[in-house]
């Protein structure tokens, strides 16, 4: 994890196919369960300052990618966050990048209201995938 927080220092001087290849990566340890979005708690996806045009488009690339699988899946990755009252900021800043930066289609806003009753999902259900 500690790592991948150090990509995301470097993601202003990284080129733009090895950020895609990075949020592919962190997609596919999200929809594996290898990590959850808690490893994204190091970025502040609110703060439009310091939200420069490669980051948005890294963690633009990330979501819409975990929006590529299945609402079951989709719900899964979001819950994982949604039972930890110390990820609330994570979670607010989640919502906002992608209500934001990413809702441009009606596929993706269908997902994100998958995502965000999965963010408030405080039983911490899981769907079967």
């Amino acid at each position: 994890m500690y790592c991948l927080w150090d990509h995301f220092k470097e993601l202003d001087s990284i080129n733009l196919q090895r950020s895609m290849h990075l949020a592919k990566f962190i997609t596919e340890m999200l929809t594996s369960f290898t990590l959850s979005l808690s490893v994204l708690k190091t970025i502040d996806l609110s703060d439009s300052l310091h939200l420069t045009p490669k980051r948005i488009m890294h963690f633009r690339m990330l979501f819409e990618a975990i929006f590529d699988n299945s609402d079951n899946l989709v719900w899964n990755v979001f819950t994982r966050i949604a039972v930890a009252p110390e990820l609330e900021n994570l979670r607010n800043g989640i919502q906002f990048f992608i209500r934001e930066y990413v809702i441009g289609t009606n596929r993706v806003a269908a997902k994100f209201r998958v995502a965000k009753k999965a963010l408030n999902n405080l039983e911490g259900v899981l769907m079967r995938v």
